[in-house]
């Protein structure tokens, strides 16, 4: 069964691996235009929902809000946060936001919300390549290496 666990690990990183450098590249991306062509403008936050995964209720909470421009249709954001600072907004409420004045999709709360989202995702992507190096050496280093990966490549 230990063995079963670590090739669904290895058969499956190479596709958490391109969705989490997806994810990465995004943030950065989301970072660095706010931060070199950001702008101030002022949204209207529409909800505070709280976050989930797979149905799954999570810790925080997500506030979306809507930006209009000037020439632009309605720009809706989201910025994930924890619930003690989610109570600081209320459905209706204007807050300023910062965009990016090259692609106005591109916002956030501030240019330092969005390089702590950034920072955050190294982390999560840091640990799970510390899981997946983790798995391989156990792989490398198990006493029966040869006869389970050799049934294994032979399945």
């Amino acid at each position: 069964m230990k063995e079963l666990k670590l090739i669904l690990i290895l058969l499956t990183a190479p596709i958490a691996i391109v969705f989490a450098l997806s994810v990465l590249r995004a943030d950065y991306a989301l970072y660095t235009q706010v931060r070199d062509f950001g702008e101030t403008g002022a949204a209207v936050v529409d909800r505070i929902a709280d976050t989930s995964f797979a149905g799954i209720p999570g810790r925080g909470q997500t506030l979306t809000y809507t930006l209009e421009l000037p020439g632009h249709a309605e720009i809706v954001g989201a910025a994930h946060m924890s619930r003690t600072v989610a109570q600081r907004y209320s459905a209706g409420q204007e807050i300023q936001i910062v965009y990016a004045a090259s692609d106005p999709r591109l916002t956030a709360l501030s240019v330092e919300h969005a390089w702590r989202a950034f920072v955050s995702d190294v982390a999560i992507f840091a640990a799970y390549a510390a899981v997946l190096a983790l798995t391989i050496a156990l792989i490398r280093t198990g006493p029966r290496k040869r006869d389970w990966l050799a049934r294994a490549v032979a399945r």
